[in-house]
């Protein structure tokens, strides 16, 4: 109703603009800030979601590219970090640590 969705490759361009402005702006100023008012809570936060959106802008971009091409990937995302990879976990995240187990599928 607002207007937003488009056809599959604008709404992928906008997601990979979306993410990519996330992890190299957004993110960094609040990493710097929550550094100098110490906040570490805020900070670990900020820097686990930050090394997130990168993955993220570079699974749409893998699916931009890959556009029409048949897909047999399997995604798991990390139920602590939100860490997205594709098929089973081999070991424990690499953005948080967390292990194998704390990753989901999704369907």
């Amino acid at each position: 109703m607002l207007g937003g969705i488009q056809d599959t490759i604008a709404n992928l361009r906008e997601a990979v603009g979306g993410e990519t402005h996330e992890f190299t702006a957004m993110y960094p100023e609040m990493i710097k800030q929550a550094t100098s008012e110490g906040y570490a809570t805020a900070l670990k936060s900020f820097t686990l979601a930050n090394a997130v959106e990168k993955i993220h802008a570079e699974l749409y971009q893998k699916a931009l590219d890959n556009l029409g091409q048949p897909v047999v990937v399997d995604y798991y995302v990390c139920k602590v970090c939100g860490n997205t990879i594709e098929g089973a976990p081999e070991g424990p995240c690499e953005i948080c640590g967390a292990g194998s187990s704390a990753f989901m599928q999704i369907p």
